[in-house]
Formats: C-alpha cells, sequence, structure tokens
C-alpha cells in the first residue's frame, strides 16, 4: 500500500484487473443472508448498542431513500419494518440480491430517473469504486433540496494501519481500492458541492475490527508464531489505549469514518 503525502489516503501500488476484481467478490459477505443460531442472536445484542449508527443517522423526515451499493439489501429491509411512509431504493454493483423484499430494486442507470432522494446512504462502498469523485457528484445532484448523503469508510489514519500494517482488516486487497483519511474525504463530498459533518462511530466497531484484524495476524502463515502472536499484543494494546482517549483523538483514529453531507444552505 502506498500513502499519498497530501492527504494521506492509501492505495495500492498497483490495481488489479477487472477479472481479478471480479472473481474477489464470488462469495462476498455483503451478499449473504443474515445468519441464525447463535450467531445471529449474538449479532443482535451487539447491534442494539449501534443502532444510530445502523440507521445510518436516517432523519425522520426522510421519504424517499436510496442505498448505494446495498448488497443483499439488509439495510433497506430494516428500515422497511420501522413501518409505512418512506420509498426505499436499492443498487449495486454486483447485481441484485435473490430477493428485494420490499424495495425497490434500480440498476445503475436507473438511478437518475429515480429521483431525487432524501438521504442517500454509502455503506462501506466509497473505497470500491474506480472513480469515487464521478459517483459522489452524481449522488449529489440527485439529492432533493434539503437532502444529505450518509457515507462510512474506512479511515488511513486509523489505529489498525499503524498497530498491524498490511495485515490490517481494511486493507482488504484488490477490492479496497482507496483507503480515504479525514482530509481526503472532506475535499472529495467538497468538490461535489456538498459540505461534511463528520459523525463518531461506536467504539465497538474498532473492537470489532480490530477482532478482524487479529484473526489475519494469526491466520497468515508467511510470518512466524511469535511475530503474529506479538503483533496480535500490539493491536490490543492500541485497542484500549484508543478506547480511553478523549472522543476527539478518538474520531482521530477510528477504524471508520463517518460523514453526513449535505448541500451549503443558500444565504
Amino acid at each position: 500500500m502506498m500513502r499519498c503525502p497530501a492527504c494521506a489516503a492509501l492505495f495500492p501500488e498497483a490495481f488489479p484487473a477487472p477479472a481479478v476484481v471480479t472473481h474477489a467478490y464470488a462469495g462476498y459477505y455483503t451478499a449473504r443472508a443474515a445468519r441464525g443460531g447463535w450467531r445471529g442472536w449474538l449479532r443482535g445484542v451487539i447491534d442494539r448498542w449501534r443502532r444510530p449508527y445502523l440507521r445510518r443517522h436516517l432523519p425522520a423526515g426522510a421519504r424517499r431513500v436510496l442505498d448505494y451499493g446495498c448488497g443483499s439489501g439488509a439495510y433497506l429491509t430494516a428500515v422497511n419494518k420501522e413501518g409505512p411512509g418512506r420509498e426505499t431504493f436499492g443498487t449495486d454493483l454486483g447485481g441484485p440480491p435473490a430477493e428485494t423484499g420490499s424495495y425497490r430494486w434500480l440498476e445503475s442507470s436507473e438511478v437518475a430517473t429515480a429521483a431525487p432522494f432524501d438521504w442517500i446512504t454509502l455503506g462501506h462502498v466509497l473505497e470500491h469504486l474506480a472513480d469515487p469523485a464521478e459517483v459522489i457528484a452524481g449522488l449529489a445532484r440527485r439529492l432533493a433540496p434539503g437532502g444529505g448523503l450518509w457515507i462510512a469508510t474506512p479511515n488511513s489514519e486509523s489505529l489498525l494501519f499503524r498497530a498491524a500494517g498490511s495485515w490490517a482488516r481494511d486493507v482488504d486487497f484488490p477490492r479496497h481500492r482507496e483507503i480515504f483519511s479525514r482530509r481526503g474525504l472532506d475535499r472529495l463530498v467538497g468538490d461535489a458541492g456538498l459540505s461534511a459533518r463528520f459523525v463518531s462511530p461506536p467504539r465497538l466497531n474498532a473492537a470489532l475490527n480490530a477482532a478482524s484484524t487479529i484473526v489475519n495476524m494469526l491466520r497468515d502463515p508467511a510470518a512466524g508464531r511469535w511475530i503474529r502472536l506479538r503483533a496480535a499484543a500490539g493491536v490490543c494494546t492500541a485497542l484500549a489505549a484508543h478506547c480511553l482517549s478523549p472522543r476527539k483523538a478518538r474520531d482521530q483514529t477510528a477504524p471508520e469514518l463517518i460523514a453526513i453531507c449535505r448541500a451549503p444552505t443558500k444565504p
């Protein structure tokens, strides 16, 4: 991974060929149905602690909601369970899931004709895109007056990149093409005519990402056992320091960036 000297974003030294990327998404977790049994129960317990984040800070007045990169459609399905009164739409470069539930599936070419939308969400989508600037600019034009864009994406200045290097969960090559910094994401949405307000991610998310990173370490046969164990201990120490830090410092090193983007209000 290379680091941009201007904005501190991370990107691979060489981008993969399209055929490699297509193969890398076979069986990707976003297209899978939710698990049942004890894992489903545990996920439910964890998710109750993260409800505002999982709702993607959806405003009560948002009536037309688009999830760009909807995967299995789990987010839209959950939104629709809250009650009637909303029109929900989903699109994904990987094609529609087997069942679209109560939301309307859109091909990429249909997004413009279905607009405007009150709330557009991109939950860990931006880092996968070949041209994120073009996508954000296009979606900004599809917002209704007063509407907003919700973005969650990995943070290139995360404690995990510092503590774990290439073992960090969000390296995820070849699927992740760019890991944004706060400065880089702010500039990206600014170029699309939007202003970003950054929201603190749940501290529990940092623990979940750290756990995935430690799994990556322990499963890596290329490194010696004691090297991996020392690295895992370093991640645990960094996570503890992160969780005990003041909020401002914690936001700078969180594994995620969460931005709510809106068009500036006219004077």
